[in-house]
């Protein structure tokens, strides 16, 4: 199963809140973002108590300070799960085995797991399963609920579904654990806390975490634990072997995309070395520099964050008794990375999300790529009231956490509609760093232009050498503010607009109001090639009548269309990008595409 949508009703600050991740493009990032106190973290814990209830004696702490004193009413956390093949295969088998048919597969099911409240008291905790499903026996014509008609089939199919089906939720308010020194393999007699029990408990399950990234049939008890204890010297040299193998897969894992981090040379290795102390056998991690050896506590914060953020989620999703898509809630990642390290680590991210989804919170603009705008969603609280003096405030606790998808976010900003970006940044308070170069930037029109040209660039023309970023705008007559500011400030840029009526006439207007010195900057794709006369940037696609680039991009998302669609198309082109799906396409379309490229290229070497 994968996890949907979440729906949230009057948790902390939320009235109700729903965040919906299959609206297209379908992604696998989800970014929260906003500024601190905007809510960020409710959000994620109201997920996370979606699978870990909340312990006896703390639920008052779910109901909103303005509402304690005298809160009747529910608190609800519900979650849609959309079903694959092995599920639906599951349901068949189970109905089968109680001789019952199914009308239909079912595509969705929706859980709610509600707290009851009386007067500010917890009263009642119920969780409820949404399963439209319609069965019959084979002496019946007409086909019923099972929940209404089979009561105790239906609570069977739950307990099976939420016991072997359900994904895992995993959240994560920070990796600075206390790693300890020594992973005893065995639980030591009388020698630590029932704490320090749950905590080695919780390590051996990532000692077999590693095992399985090496050998998916390998586990600790077996092929350490058992050997270690054997007087056998072959069963001593197959464990040596085996802690070898851990000690490279977590270099692989872990300090190979440390130093691409850090840029460092320095010679660091992870090694895994066995022992035995009155307690019992113990494994521990030693990190080797030169001829140093370091215990992971010994290392600076950043490092031990980026240990612990690999250790628990590259590892975790190997888990052979887990199930469906995961789903990982990280709040604040990498705040104790540098600004390039937090940029790195989103390289992480994409690689994690193979096999998971991913919520994170952020209020830095530096763990966000213009990718991840497709499937970020904007946190605001609208309780918080400004002053007369232009101060957020509070009024009466009236707090109103809400999460609007970026695309919505920017079609009502209308403020700040310049460039497709510039909403994000007001909402960051981003104030740009006098001493960054922000030269030899692309302006293009719009979002799907952006999307178009990046994508082709990542996809054909990477290792190619062009000196140049692309920024999208709020349109081609949204400019003027943007052009004023970079020739006020000598910076070197390129504009490339449509070669349709309404393109050209924007660049001649610029040219009047703005300054004739534009036209070194500004050009149409009829600029760039005569043949592309009257195109818009779709057109770059097209080929013939017989092969139209445009259809087999929009049939890639969307399979049963027959005709180009431009809505669609430029739909399909989210969806390609930001999943890095495969994808042919002519020769045609490269060419069009890598001269424009080259267009550009030379223009920027004319400008220096």
């Amino acid at each position: 199963m994968k996890f949907t949508k979440f729906t949230i009703k009057n948790f902390k600050g939320i009235e109700n809140l729903t965040l919906d991740f299959t609206k297209h493009p379908q992604g696998k990032i989800f970014p929260l973002v906003g500024l601190n106190e905007s809510g960020k973290t409710t959000i994620l814990e109201a997920i996370d108590l979606f699978q870990n209830e909340i312990e006896n004696g703390r639920e008052h702490e779910m109901i909103h300070k303005r509402k304690k004193g005298k809160f009747n009413g529910s608190i609800e956390i519900a979650a849609t799960l959309q079903l694959e093949d092995q599920d639906k295969t599951f349901i068949r088998n189970f109905l089968r085995r109680k001789r019952l048919e199914m009308q239909d597969d079912i595509e969705e099911i929706t859980i709610t797991k509600i707290y009851f409240f009386l007067d500010s008291d917890y009263k009642e905790f119920l969780s409820e399963w949404h399963i439209p499903l319609m069965v019959k026996t084979s002496q019946r014509k007409d086909f019923i609920n099972l929940h209404k008609g089979y009561k105790d089939h239906w609570s069977k199919l739950v307990k099976e579904m939420e016991d072997k089906y359900i994904p895992h939720i995993l959240y994560f308010e920070n990796f600075l654990f206390d790693f300890p020194e020594k992973i005893y393999l065995t639980t030591p007699d009388n020698a630590v806390t029932e704490t320090d029990n749950q905590t080695q408990k919780e390590y051996r399950e990532v000692l077999d975490d590693i095992l399985s990234s090496v050998d998916p049939d390998y586990n600790f008890r077996k092929h350490i634990l058992q050997r270690l204890e054997s007087s056998s010297t072959s069963d001593r040299e197959a464990v040596t072997q085996v802690l070898n193998e851990m000690s490279q897969k977590l270099n692989d894992v872990i300090v190979t995309p440390w130093k691409n981090i850090l840029k460092d040379s320095a010679e660091i290795t992870i090694e895994v070395k066995n022992s035995q102390d009155s307690n019992g056998h113990f494994l521990e991690f030693k990190i080797k520099q030169g001829a140093e050896s370091f215990n992971i506590g010994e290392r600076s914060l950043g490092f031990k964050w980026f240990f612990g953020f690999l250790l628990f989620t590259e590892f975790r999703t190997q888990r052979k008794v887990e199930k469906g898509e995961y789903i990982f809630l990280f709040d604040e990642p990498a705040s104790n990375l540098h600004p390039a390290a937090q940029q790195a680590l989103l390289n992480c991210f994409t690689n994690l999300a193979e096999k998971s989804k991913i919520i994170y919170s952020t209020h830095s603009h530096y763990l966000l790529i213009p990718k991840l705008l497709l499937t970020a969603f904007v946190v605001i609280d609208s309780g918080k009231k400004q002053n007369e003096n232009g101060e957020m405030i509070w009024k009466d606790y009236s707090q109103n956490i809400t999460a609007q998808p970026y695309r919505y976010f920017v079609s009502i900003t209308s403020d700040s509609d310049d460039m497709h970006y510039q909403p994000l940044l007001d909402c960051l308070e981003y104030v740009e760093n006098p001493f960054a170069n922000n030269d030899n930037i692309v302006f293009l029109e719009g979002k799907y232009d952006y999307y178009m040209f990046q994508w082709i660039r990542e996809k054909f023309f990477l290792g190619e050498d062009y000196n140049f970023n692309f920024r999208p705008g709020g349109g081609a007559g949204k400019f003027e503010n943007i052009f004023c500011e970079y020739l006020a400030t000598n910076k070197k840029f390129v504009a490339i607009f449509d070669a349709d009526s309404a393109g050209k006439r924007e660049k001649d207007r610029y040219l009047d109001s703005v300054s004739v010195e534009l036209e070194k900057n500004i050009f149409t794709l009829e600029d760039v090639k005569s043949s592309f006369k009257g195109f818009q940037i779709e057109k770059l696609f097209f080929v013939s009548n017989k092969t139209d680039d445009r259809l087999i991009i929009q049939k890639k998302v969307f399979s049963n269309d027959k005709r180009y669609n431009k809505g669609r198309f430029n739909k399909a082109v989210q969806e390609i990008f930001i999943n890095k799906a495969e994808i042919i396409l002519t020769r045609t379309t490269q060419k069009n595409f890598k001269a424009v490229f080259d267009f550009i290229q030379q223009k920027f070497n004319d400008l220096s």
